[in-house]
Parts: structure tokens; sequence; C-alpha cells
């Protein structure tokens, strides 16, 4: 009779021990991971932003001039960026090593990706796929962190060209709103920067 209660009293707690294994694994928040569908959302994101910003800065040339355009990349342009953000729930900019706004010098992290992108670079191993993705923990809160380089366009030399490829105009207005800029001496080809997204998750 004895043995028979032990039985029992060991088959309870094994029970309830399977239970509460049980209720715990089903009660604990999912691991954050990196999906395909993740990278393919920031990817968007990044490729929906940067077309947008072309889009706005070639209408601004074609319709007022390249001295106009000027004033887009300093003031619509991080209104369009904050905006795009806003709407996607995620904080997005552009970051550069030879930055002209003062509000895209990389942090840490982006200086770490940079880094990597300008070896590739170096070694001509960017490639329209390339991407960088980490997911990472700041303060108890998951995120991840996304970075795509940028290269440097036709368009993009009216700006940020040589010398003799920026007017005197151009450089004037550059030098009234950025005179700390650094963004100049670009080649077609270059490594002009990166799009850099966190999205909490």
């Amino acid at each position: 009779m004895k043995q028979k209660g032990e039985m029992f009293m060991k088959k309870l707690l094994f029970s309830v021990l399977c239970l509460f294994i049980l209720f715990i694994s089903c009660t604990q928040t999912p691991k954050p991971e990196i999906t395909e569908q993740l990278k393919s959302t920031l990817r968007s994101d990044a490729k929906t932003f940067m077309e947008s910003l072309k889009s706005v800065l070639i209408k601004e040339i074609q319709t007022h001039g390249i001295v106009s355009a000027v004033s887009v990349c300093s003031d619509t342009a991080q209104l369009l960026t904050n905006n795009y953000g806003i709407s996607k729930g995620i904080y997005i900019k552009r970051v550069s090593f030879k930055n002209r706004n003062p509000m895209n010098v990389p942090d840490e992290f982006e200086s770490k990706v940079l880094k990597m992108f300008e070896e590739m670079h170096s070694k001509n191993q960017i490639k329209p796929e390339t991407e960088y993705v980490e997911l990472m923990e700041e303060n108890g809160i998951s995120k991840v962190r996304y970075v795509k380089p940028i290269l440097v366009q036709p368009e993009c030399l009216n700006c940020h060209g040589t010398e003799e490829q920026i007017s005197p105009q151009v450089k004037d207005v550059i030098n009234k709103i950025y005179p700390d800029d650094k963004a100049k001496g670009y080649q077609m080809g270059d490594l002009r920067g990166a799009v850099s997204i966190q999205k909490t998750l």
C-alpha cells in the first residue's frame, strides 16, 4: 500500500513538472531572429527610401536647377527621411565618413560596417545585393540593424564631384549651408556611404 502511494506521488509530481515546463515554454516570448521576410522588408524599405529621395532631387534639378537642389538635400531630404521612418516604424538615415550634413555622422556600429564596405569596395566586391544585417540588444530591447551601401551615381557629381564638376554657384551655396562639408571629390562608382535602418523587434 505504501509503495502504491509513493508511486502515485511520483507520477503526480512528474505530471505537475511536465505541465509546469509546458506552461513556461508557452508563455516565454519567442527569441527574435533575422528571417528572410524581415531582411526582405528592410531591403525594400531602403530601396524605396533611396528611390523617393532620388526622385525628389531629380525633379528639383529639372524644375529649378542644381543650386536649388542643394537646399532640397539640406531641408526637404531630412524631412522626407523623418516622415518615411515614421510611416514604416523604423529609424532610417544616410551615413558617411565624408558627411555633408552633421546629422549623417555614423555611430560606432555604422562605422564598423562602413569600414567593411570600404574594404570590399577596394577589392571591387560591392554588388547590388550587398547588405549587412545584425541582431542586437540594447537596454533589454531587441533590435535589428540593417545597412546598405550607397554608390555615387551620375546625378550625385553635380554636388559631390570634383572641383571641376561642381559649379561656383553650387560651391557657394554648399559652403554657406555646410561650412564643415567633407562630401566633395567623389567619382562615379565611389562608395558614398550607406543607408542605415534600425527596427525594434
